[in-house]
This record gives structure tokens, sequence and C-alpha cells, in this order.
């Protein structure tokens, strides 16, 4: 019986303890993390506009390179000469 009561208590407890986390800590938590992203989304647009700003009127900016192309050494490989032979 002492054990069945306990097993209710540390049952009782958890609950408990969800609730409380559920409505109140994890609201808060929540919040911060939205804060932190929204704060970064604003500083980024925020860098963005500036830049911008500082272009005159009709400056062209390419923010694109393209990639490096691969150099393919002569020596690579065999190269093997073939005929075509009709029968």
């Amino acid at each position: 019986m002492a054990g069945f009561i306990r097993f209710l208590l540390i049952v009782l407890l958890v609950y408990l303890i969800t609730i409380l986390f559920l409505r109140y800590i994890f609201p808060f938590i929540l919040r911060l993390f939205v804060k932190r992203m929204s704060d970064r989304a604003r500083k980024q647009f925020e860098r963005e506009y500036r830049k911008e700003e500082r272009q005159k009127k009709g400056d062209v900016s390419i923010d694109y390179q393209p990639p490096a192309s691969k150099k393919i050494d002569k020596d690579a490989g065999d190269y093997i000469p073939y005929e075509e032979m009709n029968e």
C-alpha cells in the first residue's frame, strides 16, 4: 500500500511540474527565442538596406561569383585512338 501511495505522489509531482513548465517557463523561453530571431532578422534587413543606400543611383553591383573552373591535367588519362571497322 505504501508503494502505491508513493507512486501516486510521484505521478502527481511530475504532473504539477509539467503543468508549471508548460504554463510559465515554456512561454518565457519561447518569447526569448522569438525575440532573438526577430532581432537577427531586423539586423540583417538593416544591413541590406544600408548597403542599398550607399550605392549611387545607376550603379550596378554583382554579388555572384561563379565557381572557379576545374583545371584538367593533360596527363590525367590515356587517350586511346580507335578506328571504325566496316565488315
